[in-house]
């Protein structure tokens, strides 16, 4: 258009603003992504990974939760029970990440086999239609 208006007015869709589809559905524009099965495979295995990670971590931070203190002065009491609520925290933690991962992963694993089922369904549709794959 030579009057200075914007060229997206020539698909009939929007008239110099938003488009209409943006209005009606926020997430028409958003950015998106996709990942093939080995991309899914590979997520939910290295969640899996991290999760058995901080699993075994969780051995050393009980050790740390059980820390006593050297002597029976007040400051090696104190100094054991600051390190054993430093354990606990720790402990916490790392039972809350190996959680999240695991949570992950299942959630990869489900999306896995939610494609696997369309791809089988799809294919089988392609091959009914007398095509092949």
């Amino acid at each position: 258009m030579t009057d200075g208006q914007p060229n997206h007015i020539q698909d009939g869709r929007s008239y110099g603003g938003t488009p209409v589809e943006n209005f009606l559905n926020p997430l028409a524009a958003a950015p998106r992504y996709v990942y093939d099965k080995q991309t899914l495979k590979e997520i939910a295995d290295e969640f899996e990974a991290l999760a058995d990670l901080f699993l075994e971590d969780q051995v050393y931070a009980k050790i740390i939760a059980r820390t006593q203190a050297p002597g029976h002065d007040y400051a090696s009491k104190n100094n054991a029970e600051t390190i054993r609520n430093s354990g606990t925290a720790l402990l916490t933690s790392l039972t809350q990440q190996e959680k999240y991962c695991r949570e992950q992963a299942k959630k990869y694993r489900k999306a896995l086999g939610t494609y696997n089922a369309a791809e089988d369904t799809h294919s089988q549709d392609v091959k009914n239609a007398g095509g092949s794959l």
